[in-house]
């Protein structure tokens, strides 16, 4: 008998902590629009928090013509924000490090509760 009580507990504590798991807070979640743009055009981030009652995040990339751009808490825990891309001479297929006519790059960042965001999107330079 005492091992049906003691399995009992077992099954109820694993439930419990896999209850208490499942509350975590998940990762924030973070896009950029258009996933593909010209060098020199535009993109807007949007990133969803888990909290937030601070009314500004900074996103940053090497991309961006500022390096660094302000998202505005827009709705609840969400912000969002536009940045400016680097031109297209920014963008070189020589030197230290050469890119294609598309690259790869994300943008980064941190939510007010410390949660770190990161989205890639494409820079097309053109020809």
């Amino acid at each position: 008998m005492r091992s049906a009580t003691t399995s009992t507990a077992l099954v109820t504590a694993v439930l419990s902590l896999g209850l208490a798991a499942g509350g975590a807070s998940a990762a924030p979640a973070a896009r950029v629009s258009p996933t593909t743009v010209a060098a020199g055009g535009t993109v807007t981030i949007q990133v969803s928090c888990d909290t937030g009652t601070a009314p500004a995040v900074a996103a940053t990339s090497q991309a961006f013509a500022d390096g660094t751009v302000t998202l505005r808490r827009t709705q609840g825990t969400v912000y969002t924000g536009t940045a400016a891309i680097a031109p297209a001479g920014n963008f070189t297929s020589g030197g230290p490090d050469p890119v294609g006519r598309l690259s790869e790059w994300s943008v980064d960042g941190a939510c007010p509760d410390g949660g770190r965001f990161r989205a890639g999107f494409t820079v097309d330079r053109g020809r």
